[in-house]
């Protein structure tokens, strides 16, 4: 089989591993042992709580959740994820919105985020961004990170996508001086 073949069905599996984990939230920061013996009930009952008010439909409803199966981590370790599915895709666009707009999110005094579930190869491939997107976040200059791993970037009058990471962070280096100074020309 030629390597082309190969990276073809590689890229067909990574993309069926994102389809299925679609309606997937990534909980991070959630203490060890709070949710009990039941994941499920849990976080369904926390994310109706905490949203409650805020967009949830009637039909809101957590299909599954469960620790990241892994050992627990040595005291003073963060504590391991929880993969949640919930059963309708708007409701957890819902919850990812509303938990972007509420970073001060904490439970039981830790702090806690929520993100969507990507695979191993999608969360490296954004990783690759951090850098980037720390400068961004310093320079208060509006970005997205779009599936699978694209960058958008919104400013200087205009809008701009980036694959690569050193293709943004030179984009950056150039265009620093007038994105600190709040200038719109290119």
């Amino acid at each position: 089989m030629a390597a082309k073949d190969i990276a073809t069905l590689y890229a067909k599996t990574d993309d069926l591993e994102n389809r299925s984990r679609r309606n997937n939230l990534r909980i991070v920061g959630v203490p060890e042992k709070t949710e009990g013996a039941n994941a499920t009930e849990f976080i369904e009952n926390w994310l109706r709580q905490l949203f409650q008010d805020k967009g949830l439909s009637l039909l809101y409803a957590v299909e599954r959740a469960h620790r990241v199966p892994m050992r627990p981590l040595p005291p003073g370790r963060p504590p391991r994820p929880i993969l949640a599915k919930i059963l309708h895709f708007r409701d957890r666009d819902t919850i990812l919105r509303l938990s972007r707009d509420n970073a001060d999110m904490t439970l039981n005094g830790a702090k806690v985020s929520i993100f969507p579930d990507y695979s191993n190869e999608v969360q490296r491939r954004r990783s690759r961004f951090m850098d980037v997107k720390k400068r961004l976040r310093g320079l208060q200059v509006p970005y997205a990170m779009l599936f699978p791993a694209k960058l958008r970037v919104a400013a200087l009058g205009s809008t701009r996508f980036f694959e690569d990471p050193e293709e943004a962070a030179q984009w950056l280096d150039i265009h620093e001086r007038q994105l600190r100074d709040g200038s719109l020309d290119t």
